[in-house]
């Protein structure tokens, strides 16, 4: 399609006279503006090209994958942070000692630590005696113990130099057999006033790691053998329940610490570690110092001696 730009009076005249011959036909009009504008009347400008509606092609280069690619291996050594306990120039050595003196067939475990990691090995000590030669300098944790009978509960720590040769003294305790767990309520009792005890009876064992384990016993007859400080206002003979918990009424009688132990099937006596007793605090409304004085205080003079 072409837009036709003309003398406008030329092409009025032209109009006027295709009016006055009755021709309205569009193809008449069209001839007639042609003949009017001939000679260089009319001049004729291209309209741009319409928009193409064509999708174009992309011409960008996706970026190369490399995820499927191998790396090239690289020289050198690989690191790594474990920790280990040797080999190295300082010992560890020491003894294992129990109730009744050195303890044959004892275990020792050495572990050594760098921050919160660690690693460990586990020493025979067939005679009472351990040795660990050949260790590396650092921060060491020590225990013993000896299934299923005997372990220490608060291990040793130390420090050992890159070459120190040091003795360590191992002490186990004995965990075999039944065993008692007081609680008192209130705690420390208060002399003259009333205190709840409970026992928990249990049957305690050392297993293959040291570890003591305690197992309840339940229906198991028990009683209280207690000094003259103690004074109990419930049964004495009782049975523990099921989850091998025994309850007693006292009253404390006497200041400081009274012994009283449980009696295991009329057999096996339980020391109990208790609080000492304690005097009622004073009440705040109680006179300080002596009794008050109910009069005018006056003083005597001593009578002087003639001649004195």
């Amino acid at each position: 399609m072409r837009r036709l730009r003309c003398d406008p009076s030329r092409w009025w005249a032209e109009r006027a006279a295709v009016a006055r011959a009755g021709r309205v036909v569009l193809l008449a009009a069209a001839a007639g503006l042609t003949t009017a504008c001939a000679g260089g009347g009319l001049k004729v400008e291209p309209l741009p090209e319409p928009p193409s509606t064509v999708a174009t092609t992309s011409t960008a280069v996706p970026p190369p994958d490399h995820s499927r690619e191998a790396l090239p291996s690289a020289s050198g050594r690989t690191t790594t942070t474990a920790v280990v306990i040797g080999p190295g120039q300082a010992n560890l050595q020491g003894t294992v000692i129990g109730p009744g003196g050195p303890v044959p067939g004892a275990t020792v475990r050495v572990e050594r630590f760098v921050g919160d990691t660690s690693v460990g090995t586990d020493v025979s000590s067939p005679d009472g005696a351990w040795t660990l030669p050949g260790v590396i300098g650092g921060n060491y944790r020590i225990r013993a113990w000896r299934a299923p009978d005997l372990a220490q509960l608060e291990p040793a720590r130390l420090f050992l130099g890159a070459r120190d040769s040091t003795p360590v003294e191992l002490k186990v305790e004995r965990f075999a057999g039944p065993y008692a767990a007081p609680t008192l309520i209130p705690d420390p009792p208060t002399i003259e006033q009333p205190v709840t005890l409970v026992a928990q009876v249990s049957s305690r064992s050392v297993d293959e790691s040291g570890i003591v384990r305690a197992v309840p016993l339940p229906g198991v007859r028990v009683e209280l053998s207690s000094g003259p400080a103690w004074l109990v206002r419930s049964a004495n003979v009782t049975v523990t329940d099921g989850t091998g918990r025994a309850r007693w009424d006292l009253l404390c009688r006497a200041p400081g610490t009274q012994p009283l132990s449980v009696v295991v099937d009329a057999g096996v006596t339980l020391p109990l570690t208790l609080a000492a007793c304690v005097d009622a605090a004073p009440s705040a409304d109680a006179p300080v110092g002596g009794p008050p004085t109910t009069g005018p205080v006056t003083t005597t003079r001593p009578r002087a001696t003639p001649g004195a």
